[in-house]
C-alpha cells in the first residue's frame, strides 16, 4: 500500500509539474505571438506614416527649395513691371501716338 500510495505521489507531482510548464509555455508562446502581431502593425504604421510624413533630409530639401523661390520672387518683384503700371505706360504711350498722327 506505501508503494501505491508513493507511486501515485510521483505520478501526481510529475502531472503538476507537466501542468505547470505547459501553462507557462503556453503564456510564453501567446506573449510571442502578440509580439509578432504588435510588430506587423508597426511595420504597417511605419509605411503609412512615411508616407504622410516628411523624413528631416527632405524638409531640408523642401525648405532649400522654398528659399530659392522666395529670392526668385524678390527678383521678380524688383525686376518686373506691375500690371497697372503696363497700362498706364501704354494708355500715354498710344495718347502720344494718337497726338503725332493727328
Amino acid at each position: 500500500m506505501q508503494h501505491e500510495f508513493i507511486y501515485y505521489l510521483f505520478t501526481t507531482c510529475i502531472t503538476v509539474v507537466i501542468g505547470i510548464i505547459g501553462y507557462f509555455l503556453k503564456r510564453t508562446m501567446n506573449r510571442s505571438d502578440q509580439n509578432e502581431i504588435a510588430i506587423r502593425e508597426l511595420r504597417d504604421d511605419l509605411l503609412t506614416l512615411s508616407d504622410r510624413y516628411a523624413t528631416k533630409e527632405e524638409i531640408r530639401e523642401i525648405k532649400e527649395s522654398m528659399s530659392k523661390l522666395s529670392e526668385n520672387i524678390d527678383y521678380i518683384k524688383e525686376h518686373t513691371t506691375k500690371n497697372d503700371d503696363f497700362i498706364r505706360t501704354m494708355t500715354r504711350l498710344e495718347t502720344k501716338i494718337d497726338k503725332l498722327k493727328g
